[in-house]
């Protein structure tokens, strides 16, 4: 989530690298007005150079020593979907460990421990979403992104923080069902919001894919359904786009975009086992 709003205050502590030293590869295939900014990839190369500099040695100590205005010592944030992904990972291994006989019970009781730090560090009641925190600065960062929204995906957090969790993603700042297709990466109503610019507004397949399995997890069978739905179309009207525009699903950054197809395939193939219904309503035309 390269130049999410989340990261924009922990970010503005890096040095970033002067912009003669570096090319921007990625504005070869999309449209600068789509990309972060070169301010924000300068952040990104000093990031990189500095860790690399380090032997990409990541402990505490050695971050400390980088002090202020540099790269790798002046950011650390706490992310809900990394986590989140994480734990999803140790979930899933262990249905490996019981589906080659063993028990898995590590790997679960790793995972319920890891979901009890992700509730007690990055929890927010009041906007009913889960927050970056800024481990530098050591507050939660105030900015909601789809971030937030991912943990929906743990199977065993508590049922009142997924139903905040289905009422912030259907509610203002997201829209999902009303205005949007798709989930925006950012907060509809925050003032760093911009429908087409890289993780600041627009929407993502990759993102959507995990939502959907996270409302469909907690029984949220009909949301799920439609973002299923929206997605596949999206996709295909978009001509598997790396991302679009929220509100209109016009294509964004890279088209003929791998991870989009692939994710199309996947939703596309699960079909029967989500829609009862059996019916494809993709537009694409059947499923071979």
């Amino acid at each position: 989530m390269d130049n999410s709003p989340c990261w924009d205050a922990p970010l503005a502590r890096v040095l970033p690298a002067p912009a003669r030293s570096f090319r921007r590869a990625d504005l070869d295939h999309g449209a600068p007005e789509d990309r972060p900014t070169d301010l924000d990839y300068g952040r990104y190369v000093r990031l990189a150079t500095d860790y690399r500099d380090a032997g990409y040695a990541d402990d505490r100590d050695r971050a400390g020593r980088g002090g202020p205005g540099r790269g790798a010592g002046s950011f650390a944030v706490e992310d809900p979907a990394f986590n989140a992904l994480l734990i999803a990972s140790e979930h899933a291994l262990a249905r490996i460990a019981r589906e080659l006989g063993a028990t898995g019970t590590a790997r679960h009781a790793r995972a319920e421990r890891l979901t009890t730090a992700l509730l007690e560090r990055l929890w927010d009641p009041e906007r009913g979403m889960f927050l970056c925190r800024d481990v530098r600065g050591g507050a939660l960062v105030p900015e909601r992104s789809v971030s937030g929204l991912i943990p929906l995906l743990l199977p065993t957090l508590p049922r009142e923080i997924t139903r905040a969790l289905v009422r912030t993603v259907r509610g203002p700042h997201f829209s999902l069902g009303t205005t949007t297709r798709l989930v925006p990466s950012y907060d509809l109503l925050g003032e760093a919001f911009d429908p087409h610019r890289y993780w600041r507004g627009p929407a993502w397949f990759n993102t959507a894919w995990l939502l959907e399995r996270g409302l469909r997890t907690h029984g949220e069978r009909a949301t799920a359904d439609q973002l299923r739905q929206s997605a596949l179309e999206s996709a295909h009207s978009s001509g598997f786009a790396e991302y679009v525009d929220p509100y209109t699903g016009e294509a964004c950054g890279t088209a003929d975009f791998s991870w989009t197809a692939a994710l199309a395939l996947d939703l596309l193939h699960d079909e029967p086992a989500r829609d009862s219904h059996g019916v494809n309503d993709f537009k694409g035309g059947d499923r071979g």
